[in-house]
């Protein structure tokens, strides 16, 4: 399995490139923890600082250079890309802030007005973007990156970056027209939602993950809605908002009645959960 990612390695080292880690911060556990704890975050970047993403700098993408030597301490990492932690890369010269301003540029998308985050970090996503992309866009895509190795959910892929340089916008972002398969559509409505909760439930989603591995509760959240016939954005977030609440998450009132419609399930409960917090907001 890992034979692919030792050969892309020597590879590296061969051409005298230095190297790059990708994190997903939203990997569990957080594998920019585990970095700090070993003394690899020494030159880094995160990239929703000094941007209007700032308030969601906890869970954003990192930049992180490492030096040759510091390759076997990671190695918890490469032993488990399953985790989906991120990918690795090399150029010739890391220079982070030419980095950082490349997929800066590249973060946001708009798209007929609904504005959201590209998951570039995510070693699937741009694993699968780059074995779609012709190879006269891939270099739009990796920028100064002279090659990428990524874990696509089954294997290790190296894309080496053919024309390797500074691609500044406006510029076609091809990658973003490519179909998306179904899983690949319900990882980025979890991603989005999971989004969600920390940018306006902050403190209970913070609170949650200390005792609860957030990705499986919010599984378990939307099987729930499932099974209750609720598949609206609306309806989502309404479960998940009152869920956070200790005090209201086990409320008998969860529960359908007999007879009940998802619709009519939803006007009951939202009726009186909110009058049950405006009330016990009132006390406090």
């Amino acid at each position: 399995m890992n034979e692919p990612l030792y050969q892309w390695l020597d590879d590296q080292r061969a051409q005298q490139r230095q190297l790059l880690l990708v994190i997903d911060s939203l990997a569990e556990p957080n594998p920019v923890q585990e970095l700090f704890a070993r003394d690899l975050m020494h030159d880094y970047v995160n990239l929703y600082h000094a941007t209007e993403f700032a308030d969601l700098a906890d869970i954003g993408p990192w930049l992180v250079a490492l030096s040759e030597f510091e390759i076997a301490r990671i190695q918890p990492l490469l032993d488990a890309p399953e985790r989906n932690w991120g990918w690795l890369a090399s150029a010739d010269r890391v220079e982070l802030p030419v980095l950082a301003q490349h997929w800066r540029e590249r973060m946001q998308v708009d798209d007929q007005g609904q504005r959201s985050l590209y998951r570039f970090q995510d070693n699937r996503v741009i694993a699968r973007h780059l074995a779609e992309l012709a190879a006269h866009q891939q270099p739009l895509l990796l920028g100064p990156l002279a090659s990428a190795l990524c874990w696509d959910g089954e294997h290790w892929r190296c894309f080496d970056n053919p024309r390797p340089g500074q691609y500044a916008a406006p510029f076609e972002a091809a990658w973003l027209a490519l179909p998306e398969p179904d899983r690949v559509v319900q990882e980025i409505h979890r991603h989005n939602l999971t989004l969600w909760l920390w940018q306006n439930h902050a403190a209970a989603t913070a609170r949650l993950a200390e005792t609860r591995v957030l990705s499986d509760w919010l599984s378990e959240q939307l099987d729930k809605a499932e099974v209750w016939g609720w598949r609206s954005l609306e309806h989502l977030q309404f479960l998940l908002r009152y869920q956070l609440d200790p005090e209201l998450a086990n409320h008998p009132a969860w529960i359908p009645e007999e007879r009940e419609s998802p619709e009519m399930h939803f006007a009951r409960l939202s009726q009186m959960l909110h009058a049950t917090s405006t009330a016990r907001d009132q006390l406090l």
